[in-house]
């Protein structure tokens, strides 16, 4: 892991979240997330400078999170790794909230897919893809069991543990992501059908090639 230490005395709390602390983690396509509890801002380009994704948010502003049902906050208590410091005391609240934010997300990152294959994007395509088609089983399971399964292996038990019809396209989806093989097309065609079957996208379909 990177050496963050020299960054301890600026944060509440500073650690790793994200696929980068599981076994799910693919080098050179997952995205390596750390976040900072600190109302310093300059953490930011520290962050970002060892080529993190850094997200820097004050202990009140977490606490707003969390309370307001936020899965940020969900995965930066039950999803991470402190380097150092320690989280402020506070409870995860399931609200309505909670789920629309997983709803809108598997609309942005289903957008995203396409966005990036058009630029020919491999990998932010497939990366997407994954994202997005995980966003919605997330979902599913925020309305129907108040839990935000996170590993793949807990989001495909979930998907079973649902009945639902698009299993075998999210075991394809993180087959493709652990070998690192390029999606096509018909293949995020197909996983729009499969979202918006269960939610309402507000953009058309692009034609298959």
């Amino acid at each position: 892991m990177y050496n963050l230490l020299d960054l301890c005395s600026k944060a509440k709390a500073l650690g790793y979240f994200g696929s980068y602390t599981r076994e799910d983690y693919v080098e050179d396509l997952s995205d390596i997330n750390v976040f900072a509890i600190s109302s310093d801002k300059s953490l930011i380009l520290e962050l970002g400078s060892y080529g993190l994704s850094p997200l820097v948010i004050s202990e009140e502003s977490f606490k707003d999170l969390c309370l307001k049902g936020d899965p940020i906050c969900y995965y930066i208590l039950y999803d991470s790794k402190i380097v150092c410091g320690e989280l402020p005391k506070v409870d995860f609240i399931f609200t309505d909230y909670t789920c629309e934010r997983l709803e809108k997300s598997a609309k942005s990152y289903l957008k995203l897919s396409y966005d990036a294959y058009f630029r020919q994007d491999e990998v932010g395509s497939l990366v997407n893809s994954v994202r997005a088609l995980r966003s919605l089983i997330q979902f599913k399971s925020c309305k129907d069991k108040k839990i935000i399964p996170i590993s793949d292996k807990d989001v495909e038990k979930t998907c079973n543990e649902l009945n639902l019809k698009y299993c075998d396209s999210l075991s394809d989806l993180l087959h493709l992501k652990k070998s690192k093989l390029p999606i096509t097309l018909w293949s995020i065609n197909k996983l729009y059908d499969i979202i918006s079957s269960e939610i309402a996208l507000d953009f058309p379909k692009p034609a298959s090639e």
